[in-house]
């Protein structure tokens, strides 16, 4: 992305912000929960400037300590990534997007909570890109995001945009679709272990052993499910990698920490319906870095890493 570190004024075009992006485009059913405001094709191939805005009181990905949730990066990233693939790349509506794997970098202090929401500017590399006859299939989307001019971190990931076969196929093999059973939602944990307010917000069940927790599941969570779904959203994984970062540094005080860093890949579909827990492993106390393993069934379905920084 070699144009992309040239100064923002030379690099993209000015863009829009009066309203966002019909719904269907980022695969979203609540309005309020749509990001992109607008995107630019840029000069080079598979390039694009693209418009954003962050609420500063979102009630999910809230603001703390005066800077926004970084979580809203990642947000981002599979909003533009959904998007460029059915508007930009022709993917048929019908299409289901499967993210293999995501990397998050965040700069902290140009993440500041301003007197207007955030009108947050990105542009946006495509590459690697295959196709299943001429419909994409699947990208590696790379993401640098400004926010007043100030870079505030890049998001990468590489999906697959599946047609409704393909997706049946991968999800369920050759014995078919099944209809889950009841999902696991047990009793929250402290939501301030987790940097929560709300018990409905926090992901994290019953400690089942040190640094270890099981996941819990609630399908009426009204960002993570805003549409119904057949397995754990990625959105859902992640935070729970993060939720379980948290709760493991507990004991180094880091509720004024924030979320510097996020490398997950997603390893196969995860259920609704079967116990899945997430156990934490520290890999250095000074820098609050941990690894994290989510597991069903003895099974590996989300590993990652997850930095915290105090700011």
């Amino acid at each position: 992305m070699t144009r992309a570190c040239q100064p923002l004024r030379e690099v993209i075009p000015a863009l829009s912000f009066e309203r966002t992006i019909a719904r269907r485009y980022v695969h979203r059913q609540a309005i309020a929960e749509v990001f992109l405001t607008d995107c630019v094709e840029l000069s080079q191939p598979d390039q694009f400037a693209i418009a954003a805005q962050w609420p500063r009181l979102h009630g999910f990905y809230r603001a703390r300590g005066g800077i926004y949730d970084p979580m809203l990066l990642t947000e981002t990233l599979r909003q533009a990534a959904i998007y460029l693939a059915h508007v930009r790349y022709k993917v048929p509506l019908s299409g289901r997007f499967v993210m293999q794997d995501i990397h998050v970098r965040t700069q902290l202090d140009a993440l500041e909570v301003g007197p207007s929401p955030a009108d947050v500017t990105t542009v946006a590399t495509l590459s690697d890109l295959a196709y299943r006859g001429q419909v994409l299939s699947s990208f590696r989307i790379e993401l640098q995001l400004w926010l007043a001019g100030r870079e505030i971190g890049s998001a990468s990931g590489v999906t697959s945009a599946l047609p409704p076969s393909a997706y049946t196929r991968a999800r369920w093999g050759s014995a078919g679709p099944r209809t889950p059973g009841p999902a696991r939602c047990g009793t929250a944990i402290t939501p301030a272990l987790v940097s929560h307010v709300e018990d409905q917000h926090v992901v994290l069940g019953r400690q089942t052993a040190r640094d270890e927790w099981e996941v819990r599941v609630d399908v009426t969570h009204p960002v993570l499910f805003d549409h119904p779904l057949d397995h754990l959203p990625g959105m859902l994984l992640l935070e729970v990698l993060r939720q379980g970062t948290f709760a493991t540094f507990a004991t180094f005080e880091v509720r004024d920490a924030h979320l510097e860093s996020i490398d997950a890949v997603f390893h196969r579909f995860a259920e609704l319906d079967r116990r899945t827990t997430v156990r934490i492993q520290i890999l250095n106390e000074d820098a609050l870095s941990a690894r994290a393993v989510v597991r069903q069934e003895g099974v590996d379905v989300t590993t990652g890493t997850v930095r915290l920084a105090r700011r």
